[in-house]
């Protein structure tokens, strides 16, 4: 997936617990949707300088996750 002039690899996304309704919420995040799975998610990039890792309250209620090799791994 390219965005700008970088490529992201699928695996890089870091998916959250936020149902599409939420898409005010999410865009404000800078979140991406998915559409084959249904997610909102972020690239790895952008997920560090959202400060939801940094957010106790935040990180808790949105449980961020990737999903590698079919395998659910939450960050």
């Amino acid at each position: 997936m390219f965005i700008g002039q970088k490529i992201y690899p699928v695996w890089y996304r870091i998916y959250l617990h936020l149902n599409f309704e939420h898409h005010e919420r999410a865009k404000s995040y800078g979140c991406l949707w998915d559409s084959h799975i249904h997610k909102w998610y972020f690239h790895k990039e952008q997920y560090l300088k959202s400060g939801i890792k940094d957010n106790i309250v935040l990180h808790g209620e949105l449980r961020p996750y990737m999903i590698l090799n079919n395998v659910i791994h939450f960050v």
